[in-house]
């Protein structure tokens, strides 16, 4: 804390991050400058190829992370399976022994739903997945400074389901998906929101992402982020 209030300046990549350091060093409120940093060299090339799936599709990359929601992903799941919603889930990232059998056992349980687990993928993969995804979904419960999975997600135009914390708010406002945004922590306010969008039509869903790839270009601040920090 000593060291950090001896800078001349803080750089932050979102509001919300300086929002935080501002309360926690309140004597760096005048020192803190936010810069907007969602570079993705890998994607911000590729012009976005949307071919959403005929069956509602969502991909969800956080693994089995508490952090990262996965108990508020599964009650969700158990939620809409019993609402009779059909949708197909894609999961990456790592899932223990003890998380793999639970959503096997809604897999077998839920006839509407399709739970497909696809554990660690490489990159190009993961692009691939986002261009059949009709959304993202993804239950974080903390204060994630500006998450690239949500700016990956909006390049690639595939919906984000997000919770309401962090940098998350500033990336999705003004856009349509800003609706889909969760106020709470509530599994039953996350179901609500992944059936919505189950209803919407594949030409809504593509017309929302175009949005959204549009929005997130203009957040890219890699040709003038070394003028922006010295100024």
């Amino acid at each position: 804390r000593e060291w950090i209030k001896q800078t001349d300046r803080v750089v932050c990549v979102s509001k919300r991050q300086a929002e935080i350091v501002a309360d926690q060093i309140p004597e760096l409120k005048d020192k803190i400058k936010v810069i907007y940093n969602p570079t993705l060299p890998e994607i911000l090339n590729i012009e976005p190829r949307k071919e959403p799936d005929d069956t509602p599709t969502f991909l969800y990359v956080g693994g089995d992370s508490y952090v990262k929601g996965f108990h508020i992903l599964l009650r969700a799941l158990k939620e809409i399976g019993k609402q009779g919603v059909k949708a197909k889930f894609i999961l990456t990232n790592f899932y223990s022994r003890r998380s793999l059998k639970v959503l096997k056992a809604l897999n077998v349980k839920y006839e509407n739903l399709e739970i497909d687990v696809k554990g660690r993928v490489k990159y190009e993969e993961l692009l691939n997945l986002h261009r059949e995804a009709w959304g993202l979904v993804f239950p974080s419960i903390w204060e994630e400074p500006l998450p690239y999975a949500i700016i990956q997600s909006a390049l690639m135009g595939t919906i984000p389901i997000a919770m309401n914390v962090g940098g998350v708010p500033e990336i999705l406002s003004k856009t349509p998906a800003e609706e889909f945004l969760i106020k709470d922590f509530s599994p039953i306010s996350l179901a609500k929101k992944l059936q919505v969008l189950t209803m919407l039509s594949k030409a809504e869903i593509m017309k929302i992402g175009s949005a959204l790839s549009r929005r997130v270009r203009k957040l890219d601040n890699s040709s003038k982020i070394a003028t922006l920090m010295l100024e």
